[in-house]
């Protein structure tokens, strides 16, 4: 199996298992973070489902705590996948026709961002 196919899969993976870590709280859960963002994966072709995913986050994200879930969880998310390409992955709100709260980096630190 070639190596992107594996890091795919594994990215897959990691996202599915990542459903089932969702705080109780918060309006916007992981899962569906996971669930819109999933088409993104593959973000070197970019897949229809993929922009559509994130216009429904932004759509979801009505308060704070609900940009901060997403936050962590895309934080969380991101540093399972090996070589992931944060620029390119802060380019695809601007793609997709929208914007993001907050630019993806290990080290952001998710309790500064806001709706």
């Amino acid at each position: 199996m070639k190596r992107s196919h594996v890091l795919k899969l594994a990215s897959m993976a990691v996202l599915v298992v990542s459903m089932f870590l969702v705080p109780a709280h918060a309006a916007v859960t992981c899962q569906q973070v996971t669930f819109w963002l999933t088409p993104c994966i593959s973000y070197g072709v970019m897949a229809p489902g993929c922009c559509s995913g994130i216009k429904a986050l932004n759509d979801a994200e009505k308060t704070n705590e609900d940009v901060q879930t997403a936050c962590y969880c895309f934080k969380d998310q991101a540093a399972k996948i090996p070589g992931l390409d944060y620029d390119r992955v802060n380019e695809l709100p601007g793609i997709c026709g929208t914007t993001c709260p907050f630019k993806l980096s290990p080290s952001i630190d998710c309790s500064k961002y806001a709706s």
